[in-house]
């Protein structure tokens, strides 16, 4: 007899609704004063992973339907197509999430000189 599926984490999904409204409200933010691109680096990142999985399937599968050669030497250079593009990926996303946070420190550094100068 199967086990029966446990309740729902209640916390957990006031943290996604918690996520989500914060999300929301910095996509609405009209000042710019919030980013987005730190709260969906996560996302951008797992979309990026599906998408170069999905198109090195379909290009083993091209390979093997213009012929079996092709498709051998598809299923042979598909793994370096994969890691390059995924670390260009990654390198990117770490790339404009240094650039937010430089900007984030840049603007918590003029703060505190704003509060120092009389």
């Amino acid at each position: 007899m199967p086990k029966p599926l446990p309740p729902l984490n209640r916390s957990l999904l006031a943290l996604l609704w918690r996520e989500v409204t914060a999300l929301f409200t910095v996509l609405t933010d009209l000042s710019f004063k919030q980013f987005v691109t730190p709260r969906i680096a996560r996302t951008l990142y797992s979309l990026s992973l599906i998408g170069a999985v999905l198109a090195s399937a379909a290009w083993v599968c091209e390979g093997f339907a213009v012929g079996v050669m092709r498709g051998l030497f598809t299923l042979a250079t598909v793994p370096v197509a994969f890691f390059v593009y995924i670390l260009m990926a990654r390198v990117a996303l770490e790339l404009m999430l240094a650039v937010f946070r430089i900007a984030e420190n840049t603007e918590k550094l003029r703060e505190k000189s704003d509060r120092r100068e009389p």
